[in-house]
């Protein structure tokens, strides 16, 4: 299973590919907005990105719909059936009773929730938050040691980083404290946007406007951030 790109018109069109052993090439947009494509690894990437390429039309009708379906259902309950993003993917939520401890926990394509009142709205949303938290933390620092390895003998000093709810903003800096700060809402995108962010904060270490030397040196470390920011607009 791969979470792949397809770029379409400006427009970032994010996929998972599953590799079965099948004849036909299947295409399928999920209730959740997730797009997926199942194909035989014989069948090469360049034939499933020029057939989303060209069914991109039809994915953006049902993705409209389905937008549509949960706009007129917005608010989330934490009920068992619920999408749950994660890393860039949509996770099914099962919520499930709990006599002993309360968790959640990934499980190849669900997040479960061990929950002692299944009822209790406030709780499931915090026991689901904590768990964003909790792996933010782990994901963020693994990002932040690749990222800033690419830094090496740059005099960039590795900085701490905080994770907090931030509405309008993936990541911010402080020069003088030596800190970044993420949010938590990032790890629910892919680790390339991941990464992207963490680089973009990192940059500013040496750049601190958004001028052409910022941008010439942040494509020089990663030359495609440009796509990797066009899928956090999609967020």
């Amino acid at each position: 299973m791969e979470n792949r790109t397809v770029i379409y018109k400006d427009q970032a069109i994010p996929f998972v590919l599953i590799r079965k052993d099948i004849k036909n090439v299947n295409l399928k947009v999920c209730s959740d907005s997730t797009i997926v494509v199942s194909a035989n690894k014989k069948v090469s990437y360049a034939f499933i990105e020029q057939l989303i390429r060209q069914k991109t039309p039809w994915i953006l009708k049902n993705l409209q719909r389905f937008d549509e379906i949960r706009n007129n259902n917005s608010k989330r309950v934490y009920a068992s059936g619920e999408a749950i993003p994660y890393l860039g993917r949509q996770y099914r939520l099962q919520v499930l009773p709990s006599e002993n401890g309360e968790a959640v926990k990934l499980y190849q394509d669900e997040v479960r929730l061990f929950v002692h009142d299944q009822s209790d709205y406030a709780r499931k949303e915090q026991l689901i938050e904590l768990w964003y938290k909790e792996e933010a933390r782990s994901i963020f620092n693994d990002s932040l040691d690749r990222m800033h390895l690419g830094l090496a003998g740059y005099g960039i000093e590795k900085p701490s980083f905080t994770i907090r709810t931030m509405k309008t903003r993936w990541g911010s800096c402080s020069w003088k404290k030596n800190k970044i700060t993420l949010s938590t809402a990032l790890v629910k995108t892919p680790i390339n946007c991941i990464d992207y962010v963490i680089l973009h904060e990192l940059v500013h270490f040496r750049y601190r406007q958004h001028d052409s030397h910022f941008y010439n040196f942040l494509s020089s470390l990663m030359p495609d951030w440009k796509e990797r920011k066009k899928i956090l607009k999609l967020r």
